[in-house]
């Protein structure tokens, strides 16, 4: 990990950046948990921390887009950690944590964070039209997408954003296996009511490894754990809004997608 990044751990669940402390938490705790005041709860573990920032390694990251706003806490995070020169906050839920609102008063001189709340991660043109005013055509760094887990929805951030991801920078993608992971509530229980009737988004990465197979010049690398996936930007162009499955190739045949029908798997050149 490059020195500039080394963070201020106090135990293996809080980060205190000055006095500006971030709690980790995961479920349920992290439902029940609001951040307040100089205390910000993000739903994550010191596991998943350590080794995104091992991946990150020393490359630059200047130009953020986190997608999943919830309590504010990665957004803290990233600022603190990176101070990038832009980092676009965008969210389904219109509301804004007044915690993460008062601290970006706070910051002197002002933080680069833009938050765009109220904004559908499945809109690839909302997606496109904020990159440009956001970024005004400066590549990206970093994408982290902890914002719905659908496998739809998580897609049309990939495809919208990807392309504008810049050749060596990182796309995560967290909590992807959650279809396959133990215990009554995921298997029998099949995610509860916000999972059960949604096809695995572990079909985005299938699509993913095939794109590195086929055209690693578009994915260079992919890193996979059972809950995080690391992404990491070829040098070729891609157009924008790009459709996956014309980039990838399986002898002609049609991908089968894991709980999808016949008629829902993907085609492939």
């Amino acid at each position: 990990m490059d020195k500039r990044h080394q963070l201020p751990w106090q135990g293996d669940t809080l980060l205190n950046f000055d006095g500006t402390k971030i709690e980790l938490c995961i479920p349920p705790e992290l439902q029940l948990r609001q951040s307040a005041d100089d205390h910000f709860i993000l739903g994550k573990s010191k596991y998943m921390i350590d080794e995104m920032m091992q991946v990150i390694g020393d490359r630059p990251m200047e130009t953020i887009v986190d997608l999943g706003v919830y309590k504010g806490g990665s957004v803290v995070f990233f600022n603190e950690v990176f101070r990038p020169w832009r980092l676009m906050a965008v969210d389904f839920n219109p509301a804004v944590p007044q915690a993460l609102v008062k601290y970006l008063e706070r910051q002197s001189p002002p933080a680069g964070v833009r938050l765009k709340l109220g904004v559908n991660q499945a809109d690839r043109g909302a997606l496109s039209m904020l990159l440009e005013k956001t970024f005004q055509g400066r590549p990206l760094d970093l994408v982290v997408d902890d914002a719905s887990h659908f496998y739809f929805e998580t897609r049309e951030s990939f495809r919208a954003l990807f392309p504008h991801v810049r050749p060596g920078g990182f796309y995560i993608i967290e909590d992807w296996g959650w279809a396959h992971w133990p215990g009554d509530y995921w298997q029998a229980n099949r995610g509860g009511d916000y999972f059960a009737a949604k096809p695995p988004l572990s079909n985005l990465l299938l699509e993913i490894m095939l794109l590195s197979a086929s055209r690693p010049g578009i994915v260079s690398k992919i890193l996979i754990n059972g809950t995080v996936a690391y992404v990491e930007r070829g040098p070729d162009k891609i157009e924008a809004g790009f459709e996956l499955s014309a980039h990838y190739l399986n002898r002609g045949d049609p991908i089968q997608m894991i709980g999808m029908s016949d008629s829902e798997s993907v085609s492939a050149r």
